[in-house]
């Protein structure tokens, strides 16, 4: 599972932690990467949500958008189900971060990566470079022969040529149904006017070696009819043990 959980922005932040705590623990996930999660000196979203879920918790600060409180930072989370050997935070082309945590699965690890590429529309060409430097980190892990799933915030719409460092060492975990996916959608009331991603895809699952058996979005409606953030979720079924 992966979801952009929008900090702490919007007048009723609260109810939407709860909001989204509810909203992952109805998917059951396994795994669960987060982007513009919170964490101030007395304590962090991932840590909360975590302790309530029965999931291991880490996060790492990241150039995300700021808090109006200079007292939190925004950045990645990953919640998981199975210990984690190992946490690593990469730093990627232009500063942008990737959280990679590493779990044993028997003899083999899975290596379960988020990050969140720059959103400017004219930033193009960092995401495609920021893209092309977590592909080179993946290629590396695969190299080792273990499995590699990528989950996160590109902030590209499906096609863009941002994405094709990714693609060519990672599968998109998405299977077109009867609707596209659309992760940033206009019909979201915590959008604004004319945002040039808005009714597209944006948030990815991306695994190599590994069989999907469905794909779905989460975070629609789990706020008193609201969706608890600006993107819904991305949740996969990919057998991993």
């Amino acid at each position: 599972m992966t979801w952009n959980v929008w900090g702490r922005f919007g007048d009723r932040w609260l109810r939407r932690q709860r909001a989204i705590a509810e909203t992952v623990r109805g998917q059951r996930p396994d795994f669960v990467a987060l982007q513009e999660t919170w964490s101030s000196d007395a304590e962090a979203q991932t840590g909360l949500l975590g302790f309530e879920l029965g999931m291991t918790p880490v996060f790492a600060p990241s150039r995300m958008p700021r808090d109006p409180d200079p007292g939190v930072q925004l950045g990645l989370g990953i919640l998981s189900r199975f210990p984690l050997v190992d946490v690593e935070q990469h730093t990627l082309s232009t500063g942008t971060v990737a959280l990679r945590a590493e779990i044993r699965l028997g003899t083999d690890s899975l290596h379960f990566i988020t990050s969140c590429l720059d959103w400017e529309e004219d930033h193009q060409q960092q995401r495609f470079e920021q893209a092309t430097s977590l592909a080179a980190l993946v290629s590396e892990l695969k190299a080792g022969g273990d499995d590699v799933i990528v989950a996160g915030d590109l902030n590209t719409p499906p096609g863009g040529p941002e994405l094709e460092p990714l693609l060519a060492v990672l599968d998109d975990c998405w299977q077109p149904q009867l609707y596209d996916g659309v992760t940033y959608s206009s019909r979201n009331p915590y959008l604004g006017n004319g945002e040039w991603l808005e009714d597209h895809r944006i948030d990815y699952i991306l695994t190599n070696h590994l069989t999907v058996s469905g794909s779905r979005l989460a975070g629609l409606d789990e706020d008193h009819g609201r969706p608890p953030s600006d993107h819904y979720a991305v949740v996969a079924d990919v057998p991993v043990a």
